[in-house]
C-alpha cells in the first residue's frame, strides 16, 4: 500500500516535479558549441518519441487520474517499449543537460527519474493488469519495460496516429523545452 500511495503521489505532481531541476540547471548552465552538438540529437530524439506515443494514446497521457486512458495501447512506439513517454522524457532531460554542460546534474537526473517513475510505473501496471488482464499480462511478458526491442509486438491494437493529436497534446512540453533552451542561452548573454 506505501508503494501505491508514493505511485500516486507522484503521478499526480509528475508536471512539477522538474521545476527544481530546471532552476538548478539554469544556474550552472555554461553551454559551449560542442555541448549543444551532443545535447540536442537527445532533446529532438525525445521529443519525437513523445510526439510519436502521444499520437496514439492521445492526451490521457496527461491526465491526473489512472482511469482516462482510452484503453491498452500497443501499436506504434507502445509496440517496442512499454513507456515511450517515460523514456521519451529521460532523453529530453539528458539532452538539456547535455546542452548546458552541466555533467554532474545527469546523475541527479538519473536518480530522480528512477526514484519518480519506477512508483508511477508499478502504480500504472497494477491498474493496466486489473483493467486489461491477460492482454495486459501477454503484452508485458513480450514489451520491455525502459529499453526498445528491435521487433514490434506482435499483436498490436488497432489506435490510430493523429499528427494533430499529438502536437496538441504536446504543446506545452514544445513550449517548455523551447523556454528552457532560451534561458539557458539567455543566461549567458546576461
Amino acid at each position: 500500500m506505501i508503494s501505491s500511495k508514493i505511485g500516486n503521489f507522484f503521478f499526480k505532481i509528475r508536471s512539477f516535479t522538474p521545476i527544481p531541476f530546471i532552476f538548478a540547471l539554469l544556474y550552472f548552465a555554461k553551454p559551449v558549441w560542442h555541448t549543444v552538438a551532443v545535447g540536442v540529437p537527445f532533446i529532438v530524439i525525445g521529443e519525437l518519441l513523445r510526439i510519436w506515443a502521444v499520437g496514439y494514446a492521445g492526451a490521457s497521457t496527461r491526465a491526473r487520474t489512472l482511469g482516462a486512458a482510452r484503453d491498452l495501447v500497443t501499436t506504434g512506439p507502445y509496440g517496442y517499449v512499454r513507456n515511450p513517454l517515460y523514456l521519451g522524457n529521460f532523453l529530453l532531460s539528458l539532452g538539456v543537460c547535455l546542452v548546458a554542460n552541466v555533467y554532474w546534474l545527469v546523475a541527479v537526473l538519473i536518480i530522480g527519474y528512477f526514484c519518480q517513475y519506477l512508483p508511477i510505473i508499478a502504480l500504472e501496471e497494477a491498474y493496466l493488469l486489473e483493467s486489461c488482464g491477460s492482454a495486459y499480462r501477454a503484452y508485458r511478458g513480450q514489451v520491455p519495460r525502459f529499453l526498445p526491442q528491435f521487433r514490434p509486438y506482435r499483436d498490436p491494437s488497432t489506435h490510430d496516429f493523429s499528427f494533430a493529436r499529438a502536437i496538441k497534446s504536446e504543446k506545452r512540453t514544445l513550449t517548455a523545452i523551447i523556454c528552457v533552451v532560451g534561458l539557458i542561452f539567455a543566461r549567458q548573454v546576461v
